[in-house]
């Protein structure tokens, strides 16, 4: 059984027997111990190919992360399809969401971990949907630079416990949280950022009914059924170096970070539950409202467009933005 990041089980209901039980019990055997393998080998600097000579950052930052370049493989040609047909989605599995202009697609996030990239069109844009698995950060953007479309790939590269992106015409490399390019042709370049939301598949469609569900890539490579990281949520540890650390809170501690006016502010789940679950709060001149689930492990939010929200672990929102401010922060910050 494939319980949440919460430790509750998930249901599949139609992925039953779509690979076969033989190699259900390999995978449930050899996936734990590849998340093992990461976890205990020396992260050590990479290009896995890449040209990295006029990188806008020091490349000993760019870490190896453990599979190859394109051996977590994207998914290049989505298909969608209603919420009635997607029987490999229950209605409490998180999937992460984004809307463009009124069209709405849902990524179910145990499809997300084994693939991490989506390269998506939404009505005439081209969007990337993109997933951390090991930084919780799900995040979207419009894929294009300077009116030419990009398509991007996974190239087995980590910088600061974030993963990279590279685009498939320049292999340019592009930081996922950030959205940035930090190498390659477009080095110094910045994706447009799209609000998605991580939230259970019935809140998201009570939000977008006619929302359409990301569909298993055919043939199915993996069992969806079998998560790769249900260890790694419950540990206190990251696999990687981080720039900037506070273990006052758990690292895998959910956040949901906003950012506006070269500010940020981080929202953690269990601040907002010992305040009741309920929050109000005003940041930049911007009402923030949402309520923050224990069940699901979801913020329900409400939060003006001009404010960038980044849901993501707690080691990353605080690795990436260091000095950030914590909503009813209880004082004495560790060292970094």
């Amino acid at each position: 059984m494939r319980l949440d990041r919460n430790g509750h089980p998930m249901s599949f209901p139609g992925l039953g027997q779509a690979i076969g039980p033989a190699r259900s019990r390999r995978l449930a055997l050899l996936v734990p111990w590849l998340v093992a393998a990461v976890a205990f080998a020396e992260p050590r600097p990479a290009t896995n190919g890449f040209d990295l000579s006029a990188a806008r950052v020091p490349t000993s930052e760019i870490l190896g992360g453990g599979p190859k370049r394109d051996a977590v493989r994207s998914v290049d040609e989505p298909r969608f399809v209603t919420s009635a047909e997607a029987m490999w989605v229950g209605p409490d599995d998180p999937v992460v969401s984004v809307t463009v202009d009124e069209t709405t697609h849902l990524h179910p996030v145990h499809l997300l971990e084994y693939h991490q990239i989506v390269n998506d069109r939404i009505g005439d844009k081209p969007v990337v949907l993109t997933y951390d698995p090991l930084a919780g950060v799900p995040r979207a953007f419009l894929a294009e630079v300077g009116g030419t479309r990009l398509e991007f790939g996974v190239p087995g590269l980590v910088r600061n416990h974030n993963f990279l992106l590279y685009d498939r015409a320049t292999e340019s490399l592009w930081q996922q949280i950030t959205g940035a390019a930090i190498s390659g042709r477009h080095a110094g370049a910045r994706l447009t950022p799209l609000r998605v939301r991580q939230e259970p598949l019935a809140a998201a469609l009570a939000r977008s009914p006619r929302a359409k569900v990301l569909a298993p890539p055919t043939p199915p490579r993996h069992d969806y059924s079998i998560s790769p990281f249900q260890r790694y949520w419950q540990t206190n540890q990251g696999l990687f170096p981080l720039t900037a650390q506070d273990k006052r809170f758990h690292l895998k501690e959910l956040v949901l970070g906003v950012r506006a006016g070269g500010k940020s502010r981080a929202y953690l789940g269990s601040l907002a539950t010992a305040a009741g679950g309920e929050v109000e709060d005003s940041f930049q001149g911007h009402a923030i409202r949402f309520r923050y689930d224990t069940e699901t492990g979801t913020f329900r939010y409400d939060v003006p467009e001009a404010v960038e929200v980044i849901e993501a672990y707690w080691l990353a929102w605080k690795a990436w933005f260091p000095d950030t401010e914590i909503w009813h922060d209880p004082g004495s910050p560790s060292e970094p």
